[in-house]
Order: C-alpha cells, then structure tokens, then sequence
C-alpha cells in the first residue's frame, strides 16, 4: 500500500469513529449537520455541534465515547475550547478517564499535560507540548505519550504530525493491561 492509500484508509477509519459518535445524537435533523460537517472538511464545527447537542439532550456517554470525543478534538485542534463540555458530559467515566487541567510535568524545553487515565493498569495518556520562547505551551501537542507503570518506566510515543497518532495513543492507552512494550 503506497503513502496515499495508507492516508485514505486511516482519513475513512477517522470517519467511521465520527459516524459512530454522530450516531449518538437521536435524530436525523441533529445527526445530518453532525455528518455533514465531516462530509464538507469542517470538522471542527461540527465536533462543537456535536458537543453542545450531547449536552443540550442530557446524553449520557460511556468512557470510551468521552475518550474518542477528546482524541476527535485533538486530531482537529479543538482540545483546548471543547475539553470542559467533554469532561463535564453527563455519563460515567469508568475505566478510562479523560482529565483536564493538570498540572503538567516539565521535561526541559516539553512538558507533559496528563490527559486520559486507564484506571485498572495505571497507563497514563499525556499530551507533549513545547515551551514557546513567550513562556506558554504550545497551542497543539507535539506528541502523544502513554506512560506504562512499570519498572522500566516504559514510554510509546506518537509523533502528532503523524494521521493517526492520536487514534494510536488511544489505542495503547487501552490495550491490555500488559504493562510490557509491544512496539
């Protein structure tokens, strides 16, 4: 499979994630704009819409759908204005929990903002961001970073420029509790 296919393989994996979560809206005059949204390159408007209904409907997300909605608003550059309305939606966060506004822990010119939790092994999801020379975080993470509590101290980074980092942070975030490195 050459770069591009690789590309329009992921961009329709993406895309079936947001189908899924347009899915949690109850109606067609509420999931069509969802839709459309993505079908028109405008995901960040959408994903907004797409908050403020869950919200204004009083549905419930599961862990997992919180979880996916925050990576989807990190994969679209929109973590940083949703991450409230995501953390706040109703619904039981189980498992894995989506945090916000921690304290980061500084690592030179990086620092890591810890961003999901899997509660039963302790793996640790942190956004990498970069100190710029104005002395604030960068605006967008410059990797994702899954911290395994072991003795080794385990780390699986995810470039951000990558497509699918995000998708690939979240999906070892909740692989097996194995702590041991598998990449």
């Amino acid at each position: 499979m050459d770069d591009y296919q690789e590309k329009v393989r992921k961009h329709a994996a993406e895309g079936v994630v947001w189908s899924r979560l347009a899915g949690l809206l109850p109606g067609a005059e509420d999931v069509d704009p969802v839709q459309g949204a993505w079908d028109i390159g405008e995901q960040e408007a959408g994903l907004f819409q797409l908050v403020d209904r869950l919200f204004q409907l009083e549905l419930s997300v599961d862990d997992r759908t919180r979880a996916e909605l925050a990576a989807m608003a990190s994969q679209w550059g929109v973590w940083d204005q949703l991450a409230t309305d995501i953390v706040d939606l109703p619904g039981f966060q189980g498992k894995l929990r989506v945090v916000e506004g921690l304290e980061p822990v500084e690592r030179g010119d990086m620092a890591l903002v810890p961003w999901m939790r899997c509660e039963p092994c302790g793996r640790i999801l942190a956004l990498e961001h970069r100190h710029e020379s104005w002395g604030a975080l960068s605006a967008s993470p410059v990797s994702y970073v899954v911290s395994v509590p072991d003795a080794t101290g385990s780390q699986f980074v995810f470039d951000a420029e990558e497509q699918d980092a995000v998708w690939r942070a979240l999906d070892r975030l909740t692989a097996t509790c194995d702590p041991s490195p598998r990449e």
